[in-house]
């Protein structure tokens, strides 16, 4: 989970599809205030929860068929080409050669390889989680898939938006991404058109977490289980993250948001979690 590191301690991080030149994967930004109450200390938790629902879910076996249709954004990428090149020239000092250096880098890591799912088999496992995490129904929707390679080996993804057949200002859109060669979740998330900010209350109940516990188990495996849970950052406006520990080294954070403390957002950490969500506070010293 490299890739948030660095942005993680400011904001939970699915940053919006057009920032795939920047090596990117996930689809939104959302800020979560600094100011973190002392209530938002470890709570510890140990449970074990029995469920069928797993986050690698088989292309075949998503039961998607013409629910929706699917854009590849990939495709599109060399459309862009004069746009790419026009920003890569308003670069201070950069030469002829170095923007036509990195117009291919930028072209070739928005581009899937022989070892990717199609855009179309993104759009089924991504459907597949997001079915999962929210019972979204598809049917009419738009899939729009993005392709990121990434700096970090083995780690390249696409990102899917789901946007619904007609939208206004309550409209939700479904966000996911997927390792881009086994399907496996790394983020899902959803969010509101109106972009409305919450003002959570009640930041240090207890039922914050029980209802994370919830959460996390629509995605757990028969044979794995929670040995553990603590909040990480709760704030009236971003709601209350919590991370949960798996019996398997694994480990899955959501943020939870509004009154029904609605999961806003997950991510899966599949070697353990790395501590990048902890919340640390600000210094004398410290940049941002």
């Amino acid at each position: 989970m490299t890739k948030f590191k660095t942005v993680v301690n400011k904001a939970w991080v699915f940053v919006a599809a057009a920032a795939l030149i920047a090596g990117s994967s996930s689809a939104m930004a959302f800020a979560l205030d600094r100011n973190v109450p002392e209530s938002a200390s470890a709570h510890a938790a140990g449970i074990t929860i029995d469920a069928n629902a797993y986050n690698q879910i088989p292309a075949a076996e998503t039961g998607i068929t013409a629910e929706y249709s699917v854009t590849d954004l990939s495709k599109t990428v060399s459309d862009q080409k004069e746009y790419i090149r026009e920003k890569l020239s308003m670069i201070d000092g950069i030469t002829p050669e170095q923007i036509e250096e990195k117009y291919h880098e930028i072209i070739s890591n928005m581009t899937p390889g022989e070892k990717d799912l199609s855009a179309e088999q993104a759009a089924a496992y991504a459907a597949g989680i997001l079915k999962k995490a929210y019972g979204v129904d598809f049917q009419g929707y738009t899939a729009e898939a993005s392709f990121s390679r990434s700096p970090v080996p083995n780690s390249d993804s696409w990102t899917v938006i789901f946007h619904a057949p007609k939208e206004d200002q309550n409209t939700k859109r479904y966000i996911a991404s997927i390792d881009s060669v086994n399907g496996r979740m790394l983020d899902a998330s959803f969010y509101n058109l109106n972009y409305r900010e919450e003002n959570n209350k009640d930041l240090d109940n207890p039922a914050w977490t029980n209802k994370a516990l919830q959460e996390i188990a629509k995605f757990l495996p028969e044979n794995v289980s929670i040995t553990g849970s603590k909040v990480v950052l709760a704030t009236p406006a971003g709601g209350v993250i919590v991370v949960c520990e798996l019996s398997d080294g694994s480990a899955y954070a959501v943020r939870l948001t509004g009154e029904n403390k609605e999961a806003a957002a997950y991510i899966f950490f599949p070697n353990g979690y790395d501590g990048s969500l902890d919340y640390h506070p600000a210094t004398g010293k410290s940049v941002g």
